[in-house]
Parts: C-alpha cells; structure tokens; sequence
C-alpha cells in the first residue's frame, strides 16, 4: 500500500514539473493591429487590457497591451529559449554555426539576441585568423585591422572650442561673482544674521535673529548653487560645436597600415585595401546610419492645374 502511495507522489510530482516546465518554455506569440509581433507568458487579461511577461536575455518585465490593438494571438515556443538552446549548442570556434544563428535571429526580429551572435563572430574570426597565421598577425591592431583614430581620439568627433568659456562649458556667475565661495548677502537681514522687528508685549523694537539665513548674513547663491560657475550661453555648456572629424570621417576607427587593414602582416590572402578614413568590417546597420538621409523629389508640377 505504502509503494502505491509513493509511487502515485511520485507521478504527480513528475507531472507538476513537466507542466511547470511546459509554462516556462510555452509562450504566446501576439501579434498586434500594427504588425508588431510580441512572444510573453500571458499573466492576467482583463476586458481592456492583457498582462504579458517578457524574457529578453536574463531580464524579465512585465508589460501591459490593450486589448483593442491585438489582432490575434497564437501559441507557440518562447524563441529567446530556443535561441538560449542553440547558442549553448555551438562551439566557441563554430564560424559557420554562428553565422548561421545569426541569420535565425534576423529571422525571427530578434534583434538583442543577433547583436550578441554578431559580436562574437567578429572574435571568433579574429580567433580563428590568429590561429592561421600565428606568426603574421598583426599585434598593434590585435589582427582586426583597425586602430583607434589619433585625430579624434576614437570619438568620432571634434569639438570646436566656444570662445567665451575657452572649451570648458562654464563661465564665472555673474551673481555671486565668486565672491565668498558662491554666497550673497541675505536680502531679509541685509548681511547682519538679525534684524529688529516690533515686538507688541515689550512695547518697543527688538533684534531677532534671521530665519532665512540662520544668522549666518550668507545665502546660497541661487544662479549657481555655491558652485561660483554657470553654463555658458553661448554654447549651452557643451564646450563648443561638435564637427565630423576629418580623419576617420567619423568612424571613430582608421586603418591599420602595417598590415592594410587585413589582420595580417603583408597581406597574404589579398585582401582590398579600404580606403582613408574607411574600416574593415562595418556593419550594415552603421553604413546606414553614415548615409546621408535622401532629400525628397521636388514636384514641379503645379498641384491646382
């Protein structure tokens, strides 16, 4: 009797786990009015409104969508699961395998999870090139054939030093004219920390000590805040105007001439020299973003005839 009872526990047990298990690798696929595709564990739902956890990489949150904008749901596997499966999966030299997950992931709009595989394929090819050529590759660029831009210090950008704050984006408040680290005369009591006041039981006038200031004379200065400095106007405290520089034609990145931009001493595998101010290797999404954006066709054509 007791080996039924253990035994039926134990059936139990395994099928709770199997469910939970289920509900956690389970998810619903919502795909809203707009087009947009949202996967989550329904929480709650409402007559108006539909709880939905998300997991995106270890990060969960809870979001709530109307229920007026779905325009159907759909059950299927939670693809960030999935996408955890097959990137354990892999091997830390599989190039292959890993451009191939990436293509999974521009697929399935998982663009967090394809930023990450991108990533890595980027080290797994310098892997991979520093083990072809042992002797070659290049150590100043560390094989990726591109250094940081001396011109702009890998930022991309030069600033145009502002005139009036020579560069710092600070000026000296006129206010307090840093005169006693950033305070002013407190106006009630006048410097003094008291002030007379009449006072009705005595009869006569009586000195009080300043509430405002404490009885110190001194205020904060309120333009700056003790701090004697204030934005400057001119440049809005940025330190002046910030240009495209001219080197890496803001790539933040240049060539490396030792080894031509290839990851190797001279070259062996022939690989096209990138022009100035070009990197090997720039993603597609950042040659769109250095594009400049294309101006609208003039209509010539007179709309009323």
């Amino acid at each position: 009797m007791r080996k039924k009872i253990c035994l039926g526990f134990l059936c139990s047990f395994f099928l709770i786990s199997f469910l939970v298990s289920g509900a956690v690798f389970a998810a619903d696929v919502i795909i809203l009015k707009s087009g947009r595709t949202i996967t989550g564990k329904i929480l709650s739902r409402s007559d108006k409104t539909l709880e939905v956890e998300m997991t995106v990489g270890k990060s969960t949150a809870t979001i709530t969508i109307q229920v007026s904008d779905i325009d159907r749901i759909e059950k299927g596997e939670n693809k960030d699961v999935e996408f955890r499966k097959r990137w354990s999966a892999l091997k830390s030299n599989d190039l292959p395998g890993h451009e191939a997950l990436l293509k999974w992931c521009e697929d399935n709009s998982l663009s967090i999870q394809a930023a990450q595989v991108r990533k890595k394929i980027d080290s797994v090819k310098l892997v991979l090139l520093k083990e072809k050529y042992p002797d070659l590759w290049c150590r100043p660029c560390e094989a990726s054939g591109k250094l940081s831009c001396q011109g702009c210090e890998g930022k991309g950008v030069k600033v145009d030093p502002c005139q009036r704050c020579a560069g710092s984006g600070e000026i000296g408040c006129r206010a307090c004219s840093r005169k006693k680290q950033g305070s002013l005369d407190c106006r009630r009591c006048g410097g003094a920390g008291v002030y007379e006041r009449f006072d009705p039981a005595k009869g006569r006038k009586v000195k009080t000590r300043c509430s405002t200031c404490s009885g110190k004379g001194k205020i904060e200065c309120p333009t700056c805040s003790g701090k004697q400095k204030s934005k400057c106007e001119d440049c809005k405290g940025e330190g002046g105007n910030k240009v495209s520089c001219v080197t890496c034609d803001g790539a933040r990145h240049s060539y490396c001439k030792l080894c031509e931009g290839s990851g190797v001493k001279g070259n062996p595998e022939k690989k096209p020299v990138p022009k100035p101010g070009e990197t090997r290797g720039k993603s597609g999404e950042e040659d769109k973003a250095g594009e400049k954006p294309k101006k609208k066709p003039v209509i010539k054509k007179n709309p009323f005839g």
